[in-house]
């Protein structure tokens, strides 16, 4: 049985703040039934996991591991910034970053530090590495994008990026090690 969040995906209807459709149900429907032509790309992901790492050594900050914890949430955010062609930290359902990790963890005070960065690239260039280095260089070139890449309270990251035609959406997810032990991959 499909839940209606991947019904309403099929039928091209995205839902409004009224519906009572949930975030997660939202999310994950999208991220199993993208838009025709756009895919994931996990060598973009790995390239800004990279570009993220290589960053903070210049800063003299220890790299970021790797983690599949928030790598739904990442992708699904990224599609769905695409599927609207905006960007931001709220879902075009309402959700703001707190209740779309809710949504997916429940309580993220079991997480002492979680934060965001989102960004797009649209110019008319291929979606290769040198998109990818131009898209995380929007980070770098943000203070408040920059200081995410650089915390120390962030010891993990999940990264989703997505693409249809030459735009790519990308959202890297940071955490801190949760109070719980086990919850983490």
């Amino acid at each position: 049985m499909l839940s209606l969040g991947v019904v309403a995906l099929a039928c091209g209807w995205r839902p409004g703040p009224a519906i009572a459709v949930s975030y997660r149900a939202y999310a994950e429907g999208l991220v199993q039934n993208l838009p025709k032509g756009a895919s994931f790309r996990p060598d973009l992901e790995a390239e800004l996991f990279a570009e993220a790492n290589a960053y903070r050594r210049s800063q003299g900050k220890p790299p970021l591991k790797p983690s599949d914890l928030f790598l739904i949430p990442a992708r699904a955010h990224a599609a769905d910034m695409m599927v609207g062609n905006f960007v931001g930290h709220r879902a075009s359902t309402g959700q703001e970053f707190d209740g779309r990790m809710r949504a997916f963890v429940g309580d993220v005070t079991r997480f002492p530090t979680l934060g965001e960065n989102a960004a797009r690239d649209t110019q008319k260039t291929p979606a290769d590495k040198a998109k990818a280095t131009s898209l995380f260089r929007q980070w770098v070139n943000s203070p408040p994008h920059r200081r995410a890449l650089v915390s120390l309270d962030y010891i993990f990251v999940s990264t989703g990026v997505v693409q249809r035609g030459n735009n790519i959406y990308a959202v890297q997810i940071f955490f801190g090690t949760p109070r719980e032990k086990g919850l983490f991959q």
